[in-house]
């Protein structure tokens, strides 16, 4: 029996291929645009020279057309009682001929190439999912996911794109690049989580315009992966509980963040300038991370002003969460003591969070 056909579509690039193959098949087919109106013009004003009844333009574009296609019909122009005319012929042959064959390579080049490109990429792409691991899984590339999608590849993580309508795709692609895998499929279909590698994947972020679907890919996704973290987007406020009660790891509703954003922008303009300032700064690539203290860290009993950490890594530790889930501490003082399996909210590059797990580690 053969393979079924995976329900997900790998989605070619558009983009690649306007880059590549239709500026070609373009500039060809307005080189044969050009023949053909230059040639006809030039058969029209040779008749028009010391004829009393001069060519008629159709009859000059059949007599082009029958010279570069070389079908040996009747000549409907009689060249050889024209001056020249026969010279304008022989240069249309020439050229014209030449601009024919170009034209069909790039035609031949469009159909043949650009498929056997595509079904290369396919093939390569599809290899890729079938081992990639670790990576985070982003349903719908609208304007939620996309941003998404950025913040994720600018944290350096790999990203599988699940969306069903593939102009989404290519504004994507044209916003952030091809460093990601996108899947043209409707993420709330079992087969298409499967295919993205959804049982190997850390995480997964489900941004489609309803709850009802959000609400089914956290279901699907707890299910077939309860290790994974799972982010939903909540249109309605009220589903944020019943997201979370469906396995959702955190649901954020970004019309309420978006209106308490304004909010603070009205009355605290400074403040979250400055914040945007320290964790969206091109050059500096900062953010937030949750690091617990390992069982046999030697942090373990000391103080937080001789723990080192700032000298060793460049962090700066915002929060504590002691271990037995009392109350958060933020701000901590110098003389608090560190304890293993305390969790630490530092802001800090990629490259400092790094080195703090190592020194906390060692």
């Amino acid at each position: 029996m053969p393979a079924p056909m995976p329900a997900g579509r790998l989605h070619y690039p558009e983009v690649t291929r306007v880059g590549q193959v239709r500026r070609r098949l373009f500039f060809a087919g307005f080189s044969v645009l050009a023949v053909l109106g230059l040639g006809t013009f030039g058969y029209y004003m040779l008749g028009s020279i010391g004829r009393a009844e001069p060519w008629a333009l159709l009859d000059c574009l059949y007599m082009v057309l029958v010279t570069l296609t070389t079908v040996g019909y009747t000549e409907v122009l009689d060249v050889r009682t024209v001056q020249y005319a026969e010279l304008f012929t022989m240069m249309l042959l020439v050229s014209g001929t030449g601009v024919s064959v170009y034209f069909l390579s790039a035609v031949t080049a469009f159909i043949i190439e650009g498929d056997l490109r595509e079904a290369i990429w396919r093939r390569r792409v599809r290899g890729e999912l079938q081992t990639v691991t670790g990576h985070h899984i982003v349903c719908g590339a609208g304007e939620t996911g996309s941003s998404v999608v950025e913040d994720l590849l600018a944290s350096g993580c790999q990203v599988v794109v699940i969306e069903n309508d593939p102009n989404h795709i290519d504004r994507l692609v044209r916003r952030v690049g091809q460093s990601f895998i996108a899947l043209e499929g409707d993420a709330t279909e079992d087969e298409v989580l499967l295919e993205s590698g959804l049982e190997r994947a850390e995480g997964i972020v489900a941004t489609l315009h309803t709850d009802r679907d959000n609400l089914f890919i956290v279901v699907t996704a707890r299910q077939m992966n309860p290790d994974i973290r799972v982010v939903s987007r909540a249109i309605d406020e009220r589903a944020g509980q019943k997201l979370l009660r469906a396995g959702a790891d955190a649901v954020v509703s970004p019309n309420q963040i978006g209106g308490k954003r304004m909010a603070r922008e009205l009355l605290y303009p400074g403040v979250v300038g400055f914040m945007d300032l320290i964790v969206r700064h091109p050059d500096r690539h900062l953010s937030v991370h949750a690091f617990t203290l390992p069982d046999d860290s030697p942090l373990d009993g000391q103080t937080l002003g001789n723990s080192g950490i700032r000298r060793a890594s460049n962090a700066l530790v915002l929060s504590v969460n002691p271990p037995n889930d009392g109350p958060s501490i933020f701000n901590p003082p110098p003389e608090l003591v560190l304890e293993r399996g305390m969790c630490l909210y530092v802001l800090g590059d990629q490259g400092s969070i790094e080195k703090l797990k190592a020194y906390a580690s060692r």
